[in-house]
């Protein structure tokens, strides 16, 4: 009798340790406000639409709301996806009241746009050529006596998880080639399917291509908003901010739930980190 009562001692204290180290770090918990010294805020969120619509690309009559977001939260720089092209991203700027710059990416392959926000006057924009799609970044300084940084906006296709994982690899690849001379960042959506209860066809290899994809980005940069939970509908976390794995302060980490406006099925993911 007195095995068993110690076999389940043992089992109970295995929970507990297995439940202690799935914890996210106090300074990666949802909402957290340590204080970090001179910090750099970064804001990714995909304004398109569910797949039920339409038109799932960001709608003109969300982008007052949008603009009120960015204005409220004040991120040095913003990375969107699902947005129409540059006529939709001047519109946007107007309602920034000249606060930011920004760019879109080129055309790929298919109809929607990644679109990268600056504060600094002098950044510069520029495309990234990914095989046939194209993800946009931006160089800026955000405190005059910091490191340049890269910000880089992206979005992984959202049906096919070898493409997802093909793209991952090349924006990472480019990513890391810069990083011995500016601190580079990469945000966006990249759809991973990291746990089998979304998935929607158990019979793919999703989960293989995906785990090895965000593996991948994890070598060399740091998942910043691991600590604030689910970013769309349906218990999904799939919009990340990704940045140098030697930071150490973390501030301020934060999915805005509340901001979603019309049928959007994303929340914007907002990251502080020390520079």
């Amino acid at each position: 009798m007195w095995v068993k009562l110690v076999l389940l001692l043992l089992f109970c204290l295995m929970i507990l340790g297995a439940a202690h180290f799935a914890q996210p770090r106090e300074s990666e918990t949802a909402g957290s406000a340590v204080k970090v010294g001179t910090s750099l805020r970064l804001l990714t969120w995909n304004i398109g639409y569910a797949e039920l619509e339409d038109d799932t690309r960001a709608h003109d009559k969300d982008l007052p709301a949008v603009a009120d977001v960015i204005l409220r939260q004040d991120p040095d720089a913003v990375a969107l996806q699902e947005m129409t092209g540059n006529s939709q991203l001047n519109i946007l700027l107007g309602l920034l009241h000249g606060k930011y710059r920004g760019a879109i990416a080129q055309q790929g392959k298919g109809d929607r746009f990644e679109a990268v926000l600056v504060k600094d006057a002098r950044a510069k924009f520029f495309p990234i050529a990914l095989g046939a799609s194209y993800a946009v970044g931006a160089s800026f300084q955000p405190r005059e006596d910091k490191e340049e940084v890269l910000l880089l906006s992206a979005h992984a296709d959202a049906f096919n998880a070898a493409h997802r994982r093909t793209y991952t690899e090349a924006l990472v690849d480019w990513a890391q080639a810069r990083a011995q001379s500016a601190e580079v960042f990469i945000a966006g959506d990249f759809n991973f399917e990291l746990k089998a209860a979304n998935q929607t066809n158990l019979y793919t290899d999703n989960l293989k291509h995906d785990s090895e994809s965000y593996s991948h980005i994890l070598r060399n940069f740091r998942d910043l908003g691991r600590g604030g939970g689910d970013t769309a509908i349906n218990d999904r976390r799939i919009d990340y901010i990704f940045g140098p794995s030697a930071f150490e302060q973390l501030g301020r980490v934060e999915v805005l739930r509340d901001a979603a406006v019309g049928r959007m099925d994303h929340w914007p993911l907002l990251v502080e980190v020390g520079l």
